[in-house]
């Protein structure tokens, strides 16, 4: 069995993953890649980029039938849902494409097969296809393996009755109706998809809100929003599983789990809560040379900090542990229609002196431009400092919005002037809530 060595070794090619080997490879290092499936993981293949497409059909569809409201006069055909799935495979091909030339551009070797642990610089990968076994030496190891749908109880996905997130997104046609179990983030976004192409659908909830963890204000919005759309929403709910007869399609999205049959135990890492990988904040494991970024690590279950993971770590395998993860400021998106942001600092809770501004999109001169009036800007502020301290936005482009949020928050700037912001533009809504919380909007009306 031959052994091929490397300085780096990263188990998955997701945004960590994909991070890390190239960010590795840029400094100098001979980097590999241990993939199970399709370069570009969860992210690409079967979750973000997927997802996104599909809600970008839906909003491509929606404007083709208010098209009038700008003075054109278009038709729409029937929407063939196979159609949209095949665009959103081409897209996804060409992306994976061009990940792969970045890949090839390093000279980082792509290996694909399962990865185990031998020892703690030493994995066995196995090939499916080939049924073959090899051995791969890796001065430091980089684990960005991911994670995978959650099941419930006694609740098997089948692939055609109670189907998961990655079923979901490949379905060829619009089921009659849908149970989606899970209010969080992915529940949301698919009610929201498949309630646009006419499913009926229910969203059922065990919390008393959607989405328990967001901003109460912020959830109400979005429940609103959806029962808009004609999706049933219910909250507090622990029986929705009790009937699933009266459904084509029940879609289970209770969360994920990690990827971690990995041969872990063969080097006694240390994992947290349902078996997440514990690392500290050089994105390093108990083990000296072994790194952990992404899901797999379980700070939190984005993109944008599996990529700012996977670069650190990178440069702290290469270069010894040189780089701190603080994830300070994380922006949150939940694509439903309108979509929904979040930012705020880490250390929110140790405010008491809060006070907080809002602006309605209905204000804003470019909303009325591009016809997206529904939603608003929250800001908190620390009243002694005047500091802004967290940004919620419901709205269109509120995804892009949140980055501008994101960057005046991690500048720790002690307030926000109007110079900075672009007129007409969304996000100057940012300062017009920020200057709400201290009754100096000039935007709108006096308040009674």
């Amino acid at each position: 069995m031959n052994l091929n060595r490397y300085d780096v070794v990263v188990i998955g090619s997701g945004p960590g993953g994909f991070t890390a080997a190239v960010r590795a490879a840029q400094i100098g290092a001979k980097v590999a890649i241990v993939e199970k499936s399709f370069v570009g993981g969860t992210c690409l293949n079967c979750g973000c980029i997927s997802t996104k497409f599909l809600w970008q059909s839906l909003k491509t569809k929606q404007k083709i039938q208010k098209s009038y409201e700008y003075g054109f006069k278009a038709t729409l055909e029937p929407v063939v849902f196979e159609d949209i799935v095949s665009r959103k495979n081409k897209n996804i091909v060409n992306i994976r494409k061009g990940m792969e030339i970045i890949l090839s551009s390093y000279n980082i070797s792509v290996l694909n097969g399962s990865a185990s642990f031998k020892d703690k610089n030493t994995l066995i990968v196995l090939n499916n296809e080939k049924n073959e076994e090899s051995e791969i030496y890796g001065d430091k190891i980089i684990i960005a393996s991911g994670t995978k749908p959650s099941i419930v109880k006694d609740f098997i996905f089948d692939g055609n009755k109670i189907i998961s997130s990655t079923d979901a997104l490949n379905l060829r046609e619009i089921p009659k109706n849908m149970l989606i179990i899970g209010g969080g983030v992915i529940g949301i976004e698919m009610a929201t998809i498949f309630a646009g192409f006419s499913c009926q659908i229910t969203l059922a909830e065990c919390a008393d809100s959607l989405l328990p963890n967001e901003n109460s204000e912020i959830s109400e919005e979005i429940r609103k929003n959806l029962s808009r759309q004609g999706v049933e929403v219910i909250t507090a709910c622990t029986n929705a599983l009790d009937n699933i007869s009266k459904y084509e399609k029940v879609l289970i999205v209770t969360g994920r789990t990690p990827n971690s049959t990995l041969g872990l135990n063969n080097l006694e890492i240390n994992t947290i809560g349902k078996g997440f990988i514990e690392t500290n904040e050089f994105c390093q494991t108990n083990i000296d040379n072994v790194y952990a970024v992404g899901d797999i690590a379980g700070k939190n279950l984005l993109a944008c900090s599996a990529q700012n993971e996977g670069a650190a770590a990178a440069e702290n395998a290469v270069k010894g542990n040189i780089v701190a993860v603080s994830n300070l400021v994380v922006p949150q998106v939940v694509f439903a229609i309108p979509q929904s942001s979040s930012v705020k600092v880490s250390d929110f809770s140790k405010y008491k002196n809060i006070i907080f501004g809002k602006f309605p999109f209905t204000a804003n001169g470019r909303a009325f431009i591009e016809n997206e009036r529904a939603g608003f800007v929250k800001c908190a502020v620390d009243k002694l400092t005047e500091k802004p301290l967290a940004f919620w936005i419901i709205g269109a482009h509120s995804d892009e919005i949140v980055n501008t949020a994101s960057q005046i928050l991690k500048s720790g700037i002690k307030h926000i002037s109007r110079e900075t912001m672009f007129h007409p533009s969304l996000s100057e809504s940012l300062l017009n809530a920020y200057e709400d919380a201290f009754g100096k909007c000039t935007e709108i009306a006096a308040k009674k």
